[in-house]
């Protein structure tokens, strides 16, 4: 009998295939392909291409087709945040969502999505989605009350220092860009 060799537990690095994998209330799970840009104890950055771009219902905001939309996941943090940007690297807006249960592996960014959205403007305006749906939830009995306050959190996380995080991931895109 030959004896079988297991390679060793490599971390992926810049470029390395990453699924985001959002579990919503309903049950639903989404996968959306990605790449790993940037990875540490306390934060993972993927990106991922939006091919076909579109409009963003509600809003004042187009994504054209090639954008690409850099994901930041905190494992200890109420929310995530989206920064969509043109192919030249200039920002389109910013997306926040109210989450929960953050694991990231070599494989995959997962997390369980709690309803709210905030979208953060060019101009700087904050507008926050989803509100009458996470009631409804909460209603329904579709949402406990322990998710519904952590996406409240999240809502009070968002509102008090949407502009400061925006700095954060910005100083941490100059950071991955640069290594």
């Amino acid at each position: 009998m030959g004896s079988e060799h297991t390679p060793p537990l490599v971390r992926p690095g810049r470029g390395a295939e990453i699924i985001e994998r959002k579990r919503k209330p309903d049950g639903t799970v989404r996968e959306y392909p990605c790449t790993l840009e940037f990875r540490s104890q306390t934060v993972t950055i993927i990106r991922f291409v939006m091919a076909k771009g579109g409009t963003i219902v509600g809003l004042p905001v187009e994504v054209p087709p090639g954008s690409v939309s850099d994901g930041y996941f905190w494992p200890r943090r109420t929310y995530n945040l989206y920064r969509m940007k043109h192919a030249d690297g200039s920002i389109i807006v910013h997306r926040f969502d109210a989450v929960a249960d953050v694991r990231v592996s070599d494989a995959a960014v997962d997390y369980r999505d709690l309803v709210l959205d905030w979208w953060a403007l060019p101009d700087g305006t904050l507008i926050e989605e989803d509100r009458d749906e996470l009631e409804a939830l909460l209603a329904d009995g579709k949402m406990s009350k322990i998710d519904a306050k952590r996406a409240n959190q999240a809502a009070r996380d968002v509102f008090s220092r949407y502009r400061h995080i925006i700095d954060e991931a910005e100083a941490l895109e100059r950071r991955w860009v640069r290594d």
